[in-house]
This record gives C-alpha cells, sequence and structure tokens, in this order.
C-alpha cells in the first residue's frame, strides 16, 4: 500500500515538473535571425488550403482567449487572391468566424478562389455585403497590406526560416516547432513569448 501512495506521489510530481518545464533551444524552437520580423509578438504564417493551418486555428483561439493580451499575428501565404481576402476579413472586422468560412470552403466544401468572381460568390454565400466587400477586397490599400505580406512569406523562405505552413515565430527570434499537445505548445509560445 505505502509502495502504491509512493508511486502515485512520484508520478503527480513528475507530471507536474514536466507541465512546467521550460522549453529547450533545438527542441521546442530554434533561433532565427533578427531582423526578418520585429516586434513582440506570436506571428503565424499560414495557408488557407493547409490541413495543419485549419487545425492549428483552435491552438491559435485557445491561447487568445487564455491570454488575450498577447498580440498574435498572422500573416497569409499562397497569392495575392488569399492575401486579400485575409485582409478585407479584417478591415470590416467580420472576426474569426469569416477567417474560419475561408478554411471550411476551401478544406471542406472544395470551392477555388481563383479569382474576384469566387471572392463574390464568397461574400454572397456567407451573407456578407457583397457591395462592401468587394470594394475594399480591389481597394489600394488592401493590395498593399497583401504585396507586403506576400514579401514578408518571401523573404522568410530566402532566410530559410520558412519552410511551410504553419510556421510560427516569436518575438522575431524564436522559430516554434508544434507537437499534438496543443496545451504544451500554448505554454510553451506564451513563455517564449513572456521571455
Amino acid at each position: 500500500m505505502i509502495n502504491k501512495i509512493f508511486n502515485i506521489n512520484a508520478l503527480l510530481l513528475l507530471l507536474s515538473l514536466s507541465a512546467t518545464a521550460q522549453p529547450e533551444v533545438n527542441k521546442d524552437y530554434e533561433l532565427i535571425p533578427s531582423d526578418l520580423i520585429e516586434g513582440q509578438a506570436i506571428t503565424e504564417v499560414f495557408g488557407y488550403w493547409c490541413n495543419a493551418c485549419f487545425s492549428f486555428e483552435s491552438t491559435v483561439m485557445q491561447l487568445k482567449e487564455q491570454r488575450p493580451d498577447v498580440n498574435v499575428v498572422q500573416i497569409p501565404a499562397g497569392n495575392e487572391t488569399y492575401a486579400r481576402l485575409f485582409y478585407t476579413i479584417k478591415a470590416l472586422n467580420l472576426g474569426k468566424d469569416a477567417h474560419l468560412n475561408v478554411y471550411k470552403d476551401i478544406q471542406l466544401l472544395r470551392k477555388n478562389f481563383n479569382n474576384e468572381a469566387d471572392i463574390e460568390e464568397f461574400a454572397a454565400r456567407h451573407d456578407y455585403d457583397q457591395t462592401k466587400f468587394m470594394n475594399v477586397y480591389s481597394s489600394f490599400g488592401t493590395g498593399i497590406k497583401a504585396k507586403n505580406a506576400l514579401r514578408t512569406v518571401r523573404e522568410l523562405g530566402n532566410a530559410g526560416v520558412l519552410e511551410g505552413v504553419p510556421t510560427i515565430l516569436i518575438n522575431g527570434k524564436y522559430k516554434f516547432r508544434r507537437t499534438a499537445d496543443a496545451q504544451k505548445n500554448i505554454s510553451n509560445m506564451l513563455f517564449l513569448y513572456d521571455n
């Protein structure tokens, strides 16, 4: 009986130590050149076509719920259509549901987003004001944001930091390595963000 209690206490101690373990360089993250991304932020480079990005979205939402003070920046990869769509949703303050609608349309409904007609159909399908949506989508400001995002993606790729999506960069210093454990991912990202 004493052995069982000792084993249970030892197991609980081990679990508590592993839960508070700090992330390790070259295991949980790697150092990146400091001039690629500026500012204190958890930056996710993502693609709407990417299943892993769609899955990681729930981790991003949990992180935002746990720590609303954390600056989370998302950078769309792919092409100008995807980037413009992302920045249109942001400019119109349509929120996470609209962002998830893009993922669902592409990955679950197999909708194409190749041109403005596809984007207009997306707006209509989800009952967004089509005229307003397309005006923002086609605007010069949205185009600049999209081009800047794609340029950043290229620069990260050229520096060898971006090998695929999703790629998570923290405070412009760390490239985070995801695991299957969402809460561990959140804890490790927040540790790196705070330190």
